[in-house]
């Protein structure tokens, strides 16, 4: 990422790389491309103090937050 970016922003990223990341044939350059700029986008949410998912939520329930001590981290 060549600037900082909001973590709206980063999140927003997230979504429509995870969607392409998922939704994209595994032997398509493109959704490799997705998958990797989606691992970047997670890392920067994680080094912002961001988290995904709280103890006890099932994947449909989980979402980016601020970190807690509920938090999965």
């Amino acid at each position: 990422m060549a600037q900082a970016q909001s973590a709206d922003e980063l999140i927003a990223s997230y979504r429509a790389l995870n969607s392409a990341c998922r939704g994209g044939s595994g032997d398509d350059p493109r959704t490799q491309k997705a998958c990797a700029e989606r691992d970047g986008v997670v890392a920067a949410l994680q080094r912002a103090g961001y988290c995904y998912g709280r103890r006890g939520q099932v994947g449909a329930q989980m979402s980016w937050h601020r970190c807690g001590a509920d938090s999965l981290r």
